[in-house]
């Protein structure tokens, strides 16, 4: 079986910004892209099945199991002449060999039917700051979202993103094509919805749309609660230890 990228109804993608929304610390890139595709209400219109994806079994919230796979999601604004091709994955490739036929195929796809710009959303601990960033290899590339308000990531050897999608941002950019990486600040692997805000906001900037984000407010807010509460245990579990420490050091008689 090799890598099956399956459309369920014909679907005119030339000129379409695809979206690959992934896996990342703090999780910024899911929950934005996962509010984006419900407030837009982005059609479900294919999937990618594939022999190198993890070999387990997800389980949906009515309890069905079903095996990794990619989720393809469409909105068009034909007004506004705007395409969004959200591709949705919920698990991280880090096989090298995997990760590049997977890649190589999804590319191969989308370069196929005309998606001539890529985009990923992701999220990892930066500068602290909590500012919104974008990598790209040509400046010109990462202009709209510059001005959008995102600044330039700044050099790291590592950046929070898995095989797979930095063969995709290869893929693209090798061939001269429209390629940037959007990266909120987050400060830990905790779910971050405070970052994805930060994260849509500079993303729908850039694409000249507007949408409600108060509906993560209340999620931002147990967030925050959340920290507070793991930042009191940690304080409260080293100043017991610090009373429990001996007040003497030990000696021994030989």
């Amino acid at each position: 079986m090799e890598t099956r990228i399956t459309l369920e109804k014909a679907v005119n993608l030339k000129g379409a910004y695809a979206i690959e929304i992934a896996p990342s610390p703090g999780a910024a890139g899911l929950i934005a892209g996962v509010f984006l595709i419900d407030a837009l209400k982005a059609e479900k219109v294919g999937e990618i099945l594939s022999p190198y994806f993890p070999q387990v079994s997800l389980v949906n919230e009515d309890g069905i199991a079903f095996p990794s796979h990619v989720d393809l999601h469409l909105y068009v604004d034909e007004g506004a002449g705007l395409k969004l091709l959200f591709i949705v994955r919920n698990f991280p490739m880090e096989s090298g060999d995997g990760s590049y036929l997977v890649a190589k195929d999804i590319y191969e796809f989308l370069k196929a039917n005309g998606v001539e710009t890529f985009y990923c959303l992701g999220s990892g601990r930066m500068t602290g700051n909590g500012a919104v960033f974008v990598s790209s290899t040509k400046l010109e590339h990462a202009k709209e979202l510059l001005d959008a308000g995102a600044k330039m990531a700044p050099s790291q050897d590592v950046l929070p993103i898995d095989r797979l999608t930095s063969f995709l941002l290869l893929f693209f950019a090798r061939d001269g094509k429209k390629t940037c990486l959007l990266l909120s600040d987050s400060p830990s692997y905790i779910p971050d919805p405070s970052a994805a805000k930060s994260l849509l906001e500079v993303l729908l900037k850039s694409l000249k749309m507007e949408l409600d984000l108060s509906k993560l407010d209340e999620d931002i807010k147990r967030y925050q609660q959340l920290l507070e509460g793991l930042e009191r245990s940690i304080v409260s579990q080293t100043e017991t230890a610090r009373e429990e420490r001996p007040t003497r050091e030990p000696f021994y008689i030989g």
